[in-house]
């Protein structure tokens, strides 16, 4: 039967920037926000893991703000502004220095609204 369908193609997930600097971003989701597969490439297009930018997109959902940090930003002007046709402002921080302080694998703070 494999014969007949040729050998499986897997299509990776995200396409992934090849370089970029660390970003803070302190992420809020505007009132009819519901592109959440598209915010979530976007961020794991960033080098984020997929699981922490789902968890991500799924508090943005329920109105909370989330400080993350973001591994690899080629362009913060261009990150911004494609959450922002979703949907999602993004406004910058500094950078985490103390990674002893961000819990492990996810680098994610929530905040309550």
């Amino acid at each position: 039967m494999r014969a007949l369908f040729g050998p499986r193609v897997r299509k990776g997930g995200v396409s992934r920037v090849p370089s970029g600097s660390p970003g803070a971003y302190l992420l809020r989701a505007e009132p009819g926000f519901v592109k959440t597969v598209s915010a979530a490439q976007i961020l794991a297009k960033r080098h984020l893991p997929l699981q922490s930018a789902k968890a991500v997109v799924e508090r943005l959902l329920e109105n909370q703000d989330v400080t993350i940090e973001i591994p690899e930003i080629e362009d913060p002007d261009l990150f911004e502004s494609e959450l922002e046709d979703l949907g999602v402002s993004a406004v910058r921080r500094d950078v985490i220095t103390d990674r002893s302080a961000i819990p492990s694998p996810a680098r994610l703070r929530f905040a309550k609204d």
